[in-house]
């Protein structure tokens, strides 16, 4: 093959590459590569699938979709090895063509490999272990007991600003029944506003062992300096009369 036809014929193969020739450019590029014969490489191949996953963003297929391209991986491989040799005048690169596509399909469109386990989300107890490990950003305060029936609990409570995520961990508050009434949670918050803050109501079900109770703030609070538990109807109220005060943790 003379140079200019040699020329011409990686001017062709190029755009053969980036899918951009007419009908009469692909005829005039299956003679000229007929000419090349087994001199013919897949340099260029090589190159743009190198560039497609480089360059092409992630994104995500439905599972049936996925499925699907995957199981076609095995018919290149097979269909690569079972292919006869190519003669002198035969240019044979689909097989690898056809597994280049695939490859960049796996990784263009994230095909997932294997099955993904689901992970278990992290119990109440786990949560109120991670957010203590922030010494830095948790805030921790001792409940002390504020009368007499109460005296004998303990317990702290943790609370994260940024988070907006707190827990109390309460040992030996006695059982209460739901149906005549709650614990609920004040958090004062004097930046905020001259009432507390309601941190939800709780029950304690078991009086051996400490409980752990997810804070429940129905605003958003940024500097508290006191957490109070108070004794509520079912419920809970809006405003608390303070009649029954159980504990209180203050900075």
């Amino acid at each position: 093959m003379s140079a200019s036809a040699w020329d011409r014929f990686e001017e062709l193969d190029a755009g053969r590459i980036i899918g951009d020739l007419t009908s009469e450019e692909i005829s005039e590029w299956q003679s000229l590569a007929t000419d090349q014969g087994d001199n013919n490489t897949i340099e260029l191949e090589l190159i743009a699938t190198e560039l497609e996953l480089q360059y092409t963003q992630p994104s995500d297929l439905t599972s049936s979709l996925s499925n699907k391209l995957l199981s076609t991986i095995p018919a290149f491989s097979n269909k690569a090895k079972t292919t006869e040799p190519p003669s002198d005048k035969n240019i044979s690169i689909l097989p690898w063509l056809g597994w280049a596509v695939a490859a960049c399909l796996v990784v263009v469109f994230n095909i997932p490999k294997t099955k993904q386990i689901p992970v278990a989300p992290l119990t109440i107890a786990q949560k109120y272990e991670a957010l203590i490990t922030d010494n830095v950003n948790t805030q921790r305060l001792a409940f002390t007991p504020v009368s007499d029936p109460y005296k004998k609990i303990s317990g702290e409570v943790i609370w994260n600003d940024a988070l907006q995520e707190g827990y109390m961990s309460l040992a030996s508050l006695p059982v209460n029944d739901p149906t005549q009434n709650q614990y609920q949670l004040w958090i004062v918050d004097p930046e905020r506003d001259e009432f507390p803050v309601d941190g939800g109501v709780f029950d304690i079900s078991s009086s051996t062992g400490p409980a752990i109770i997810p804070i429940r703030n129905a605003l958003q609070v940024n500097k508290p300096i006191a957490f109070v538990i108070t004794l509520e109807q079912p419920g809970g109220v809006v405003k608390s009369k303070l009649e029954v005060v159980v504990a209180q943790a203050k900075s």
